[in-house]
């Protein structure tokens, strides 16, 4: 097993940062095996995430950190 982190992530509280890494992991194709968190302070978590030795490469480029694409549409035309 590999520990990963602590990876810095944005959240009102530490189960919604385990949620966002979890999910991102998942969407990217990555399986962990555990995660703990600890408060960063100013609405951050520090978040460990634990993988199995042949996943530890994939974290790097998966960017569990940061958010995904987020698309922005227009509500309204140009006047």
């Amino acid at each position: 097993m590999t520990q990963v982190g602590p990876l810095r992530v944005t959240a009102h509280n530490g189960a919604q940062a385990e949620y966002l890494v979890r999910s991102r992991a998942q969407q990217r194709g990555i399986s962990l095996v555990g995660v703990e968190v600890t408060e960063a302070g100013g609405g951050s978590w520090f978040v460990t995430v634990e993988v199995e030795d042949d996943e530890a490469g994939k974290i790097a480029a998966a960017a569990l950190d940061e958010d995904t694409t987020v698309m922005h549409f227009r509500n309204h035309p140009h006047r």
